[in-house]
């Protein structure tokens, strides 16, 4: 999934002064500009101010819509969680994939956004899982947010084999995505230890379609 804004894309030299909007265009204008500052900068440097001038906005104007850090740092966590898991339901549900394809889709979406040379996934997830081990409305909110991609995946498993359990197609769905997370972790930290990414990509579709296919 691609996340775009001109503002810290290289295209103009500094803060531009935005024509005056309403809250149905400005906050997610504000909340786009948060998602790559918190990427970038981590925890330690997402501040106000950095992502008002980021934006290209007044610093007043931003606090008028969020009026802490906290609630801005809570917003932009919720805006990330909530984008990806809209796009992972709308791969789980389409009707024009077979269950298997749509596992496919939901894989191949994770490895471009992970290999993309735009990914703001993998630093964003870091340092929120970081957070989340000392905020507890954080870490709230990461089990809120892991339940529910849980559940699209564990229904994308009892659409492959319906013979199973309910409970265990969940566990199943719990299995892929605990691999999810640690494909997250595995391609930032690998380095030179990394595989071949298209073999790799092979390899954990294996994986995924035999953690679904199999008898209980």
């Amino acid at each position: 999934m691609s996340i775009t804004s001109e503002e810290i894309n290289g295209k103009h030299a500094g803060p531009v002064s935005k024509q005056r909007g309403n809250r149905t265009t400005r906050v997610p204008e504000i909340l786009e500009v948060a998602i790559r500052v918190f990427a970038r900068e981590g925890n330690a440097g997402f501040t106000q101010r950095r992502v008002a001038a980021d934006a290209g906005v007044r610093l007043s104007t931003l606090q008028h819509y969020f009026g802490s850090r906290e609630s801005l740092l809570q917003s932009t966590i919720e805006e990330m969680g909530k984008r990806y898991l809209q796009r992972f339901r709308l791969l789980a549900n389409d009707p024009q994939r077979t269950p298997e394809g749509r596992l496919e889709a939901l894989l191949d979406e994770t490895f471009d956004a992970l290999t993309g040379s735009d990914n703001v996934i993998s630093p964003f997830a870091l340092e929120v899982w970081c957070l989340a081990e000392h905020q507890s409305s954080v870490r709230d909110l990461m089990v809120q947010v892991s339940g529910d991609f849980q559940e699209v995946f564990g229904r994308v498993v009892a659409e492959i084999n319906p013979a199973l359990a309910h409970s265990e197609c969940r566990l199943r769905g719990a299995l892929i995505y605990s691999h999810w997370q640690g494909l997250i972790v595995f391609m930032r930290r690998s380095g030179q230890n990394a595989p071949d990414v298209v073999a790799f990509r092979s390899a954990t579709k294996v994986v995924w379609k035999a953690l679904s296919n199999a008898s209980q």
